[in-house]
């Protein structure tokens, strides 16, 4: 049995700014409307440019180029959210041991 990984796109990865709804004429005056797009965070909490620096720097998994699409497996985004996650318990302790 093969275990098919799933795929994300920047878009699952980074927040994304809200987007106002806009109209606009084009040449043919023909009108058109950009419809609005709430904010959104993604699963890191970085935006897309931030994610691109750390692929650069080689801390974050590089994309699967398919076509022109980017795309990065779950099981690499997972495994990286894990080795950058602080547990609790660690944190509370950290913090005790700097007030003494």
């Amino acid at each position: 049995m093969t275990l098919i990984d799933q795929y994300l796109r920047m878009a699952d990865l980074a927040n994304q700014p809200e987007r106002k709804a806009k109209t606009y004429t084009t040449k043919s005056n023909q009108q058109r409307t950009v419809t609005a797009k709430a904010a959104t965070r993604g699963i890191t909490g970085f935006s897309a440019k931030h994610i691109y620096h750390l692929i650069n720097q080689n801390q974050f998994p590089a994309p699967v180029k398919i076509g022109r699409a980017s795309l990065w497996r779950l099981s690499e985004i997972n495994s990286w959210v894990e080795s950058h996650t602080q547990p609790a318990d660690d944190h509370a302790t950290a913090n005790t041991q700097e007030r003494v």
